[in-house]
């Protein structure tokens, strides 16, 4: 599994609103600038994450994003589902066309619990937790 740019980019911007707390909302720029991104990508970015109500923009001079809930609420799983990841380790696990192989396959038990394994270690770290593991 690789992660989209998006992902990646997504789970910087909603790390950067974490590290904020409860401070000013943070404009789309400021976190692009930060990093050397496309605003407009970072912008877009932000807007799925607001739809899936992870993230709450206010408007006008003062506006900018924040998270909708606290940092320790939200999870890795969630911002990467959000942004349209796919998180199944192999093809034949997810919603892909089934794999020829797939009644046969000596490999398939095993990805299988890796791959439940994975998704709940994205479940059970919390932007908050990855914040706390920065600060130490």
């Amino acid at each position: 599994m690789l992660l989209t740019k998006k992902s990646s980019y997504g789970l910087i911007a909603a790390l950067e609103l974490a590290g904020c707390g409860d401070a000013a909302p943070v404009s789309a720029a400021t976190i692009a600038d930060r990093y050397d991104l496309s605003h407009s990508f970072v912008e877009k970015i932000l807007h799925e994450l607001k739809r899936a109500e992870i993230v709450s923009s206010k408007q006008g001079r003062k506006g900018g994003y924040r998270l909708a809930r606290g940092a320790n609420r939200i999870t890795v799983r969630q911002v990467l589902e959000a942004l349209g990841e796919s998180l199944d380790l192999v093809g034949c696990l997810g919603t892909e066309a089934p794999c020829t192989l797939t009644d046969i396959c000596p490999t398939r038990g095993a990805w299988a619990r890796i791959d439940v394994r994975f998704k709940e270690m994205l479940d059970s770290l919390s932007l908050g937790d990855l914040i706390e593991q920065d600060l130490a």
